[in-house]
């Protein structure tokens, strides 16, 4: 065994310094635990020309190999019996020590001050060179770093855990509350007319029972279509959205969701100017024709009755712009961005049903297209609402 004054290793410490800066650096703005695994296995094999893998522990303290796609240098077989005894034990273990000295690689703990956060699994390529001391210091170096960056990426991501359940929690509340607020008036108007429809002391004429019938029928419409609008934003809240994309052509989805939304379009004349030339868009059909509809919706929710609206479309790069626009009263005050926030509403009270959500839908179903979504105030009064989908493949 060299000692620590081996004049090779002496020539090797500026340039060993390097790269542990150079891993530090890197690691330093990385603030997810795979990735920063990921990092570290990049530089150690640089470093120490072996294959290494980082073992992170589930919620139960059990270690599992990374689920991501393997890169250069990983070390694909490293023991998770081995692993386990060292984070259970907060003891080294296999090539090099007193315990399962036979193993295969070398198996160092990740751990700071108040945890044990992983193990990192070595397997040097000439096993000569990791039996030197002088190398397993500069390897337990190396880890302690590891170690450091895994502890911030853990804080890192309690923080946003942290976040996001309160996010969460306060849209449960917000939903709850303007559920409960907009379920009132169907629900009041579909048990008056119910209740007059079963009294057997009224006398009502055909045209009068038809007339409650219909309105029974328009509430509970009204109010499947809100709980169908809570459904659709909880699955793209949680990610659970499929694309099923193909070609379109835009004046076909313009014309299903003029078709979907004709009855509530009445005396709000919509005129569609799309040129022959747009290219076709690569979409889900079903999701464009609803962002396309709830802005229909918007229009014969918050104009008056006899309020125009136009669309039009222009290609932009690999994009095809959508504009529909309207002659209505405008966006409320304020920034016109906030109109795609959650539960927000042209008029926050009244006879409109709703919770607001049909906006907030429409831009997650563009963004998931690679798309971007935006509304304008009219320099000649009027809303405008322009929206892009692509012409192209991922």
């Amino acid at each position: 065994m060299r000692s620590a004054s081996d004049p090779r290793q002496v020539r090797r410490a500026p340039l060993i310094m390097a790269l542990l800066y150079a891993m530090s650096r890197e690691l330093a703005a990385t603030r997810d635990s795979s990735e920063v695994a990921r990092v570290a296995v990049r530089h150690l094999a640089e470093v120490f020309q072996c294959s290494a893998v980082v073992l992170l522990p589930d919620a139960q303290g059990k270690l599992h190999h990374p689920t991501e796609p393997h890169i250069k240098g990983s070390f694909r077989s490293a023991d998770l019996a081995v692993g386990q005894w060292v984070l259970d034990h907060g003891r080294q273990a296999g090539l090099g020590t007193d315990t399962l000295s036979a193993t295969q690689g070398q198996y160092i703990l990740l751990s700071d001050e108040s945890q044990r956060l992983g193990v990192l699994a070595v397997l040097p390529n000439i096993r000569r060179r990791a039996l030197l001391l002088e190398q397993r210091h500069l390897l337990e170096t190396f880890a302690g770093h590891i170690a450091l960056a895994l502890g911030r990426a853990r804080l890192a991501e309690a923080a946003e855990a942290t976040t996001v359940a309160a996010e969460r929690e306060r849209l449960c509340r917000a939903l709850l509350a303007s559920i409960s607020h907009d379920l009132r008036t169907p629900l009041s108007v579909i048990t008056g007319a119910a209740s007059m429809l079963t009294d057997q002391a009224m006398e009502a004429d055909g045209k009068i029972r038809v007339s409650l019938a219909r309105c029974i029928e328009a509430k509970a419409r009204e109010m499947s279509e809100l709980v169908s609008n809570v459904l659709d934003l909880a699955r793209f809240e949680f990610g659970e959205v499929t694309l099923r994309r193909d070609w379109q052509t835009l004046g076909d989805l313009v014309g299903a969701a003029l078709h979907r939304m004709g009855p509530k379009l009445v005396g709000h004349p919509v005129e569609v100017k799309l040129s022959v030339q747009l290219p076709p868009v690569y979409v889900d059909a079903t999701l464009i024709v609803q962002v396309l509809s709830n802005l229909f919706d918007n229009i014969a929710k918050y104009t008056p009755a006899g309020t125009g609206a136009r669309v039009s479309a222009i290609q932009d790069g690999a994009f095809v712009r959508v504009m529909v626009d309207d002659d209505g009263p405008g966006l409320p005050p304020g920034d016109p961005a906030r109109v795609f926030d959650k539960f927000q509403r042209g008029t926050q009270e009244g006879t409109v049903v709703g919770v607001g959500l049909g906006l907030s839908i429409g831009l997650a179903i563009v963004r998931v297209h690679g798309g971007v979504i935006e509304a304008h105030r009219r320099d000649g009064g009027g809303a405008s609402f322009r929206f892009t989908l692509p012409t192209q493949e991922d």
